[in-house]
């Protein structure tokens, strides 16, 4: 985000679980599909959720089963959204948004910024796993097997799209572990 306070502790890039943002009043920075599942998972928690979002509404490759129920829940109200809006700072128990309207500062105890999922692409390189020529640098594997180039390692989850990361999340990508399983086994 690059933005003054970003370094806090407060502020978290990456998102473990709900629980512990009960009763606070959180900011999730971000549209995509991270971001809506932070927002109504932590929401569902007893969390104040205010979202921050740069464009002028919910992105469109958000899971179609999801999108419905984040719009509800701004619309009625239960999920406050600032659209066409960034943040600007943000200190020990405030943040300013930067909205159309000007800077609106509101109380806050975390930031959650779910602003992209990227590939640790450092560190398929220092094992050896390939990367496709293609735009996404999809790393190189089998999808029935989903064995990578390198013998005994595999790929499961949003990994596997390489840098098209809303290509794989939980819901679709469970088979992986069964074909991991399966093709261990028949090798033995």
């Amino acid at each position: 985000m690059h933005v003054p306070g970003e370094d806090l502790p407060k502020v978290h890039h990456y998102y473990r679980e709900p629980h512990i943002y009960f009763g606070q009043k959180i900011v999730v920075v971000g549209a995509a599909n991270s971001a809506v599942d932070v927002a109504m998972e932590t929401w569902r928690k007893g969390a104040e959720v205010t979202m921050v979002i740069r464009d002028e509404h919910i992105r469109e490759s958000v899971k179609y089963w999801i999108r419905p129920d984040i719009e509800n829940r701004i619309n009625e109200g239960s999920i406050k959204a600032y659209f066409n809006a960034s943040v600007a700072a943000i200190r020990e128990t405030e943040i300013d948004i930067s909205t159309s309207e000007g800077i609106e500062t509101i109380p806050n105890d975390f930031v959650l910024a779910m602003t992209g999922y990227l590939p640790d692409f450092d560190f398929l390189d220092a094992i050896g796993i390939a990367r496709g020529t293609d735009s996404f640098q999809t790393p190189v594997h089998d999808p029935e097997t989903m064995m990578t180039n390198v013998e005994g390692v595999y790929l499961a989850g949003v990994i596997c799209g390489g840098l098209k990361t809303n290509k794989w999340f939980i819901e679709n990508s469970r088979q992986h572990a069964d074909l991991i399983t399966s093709h261990m086994l028949q090798k033995g």
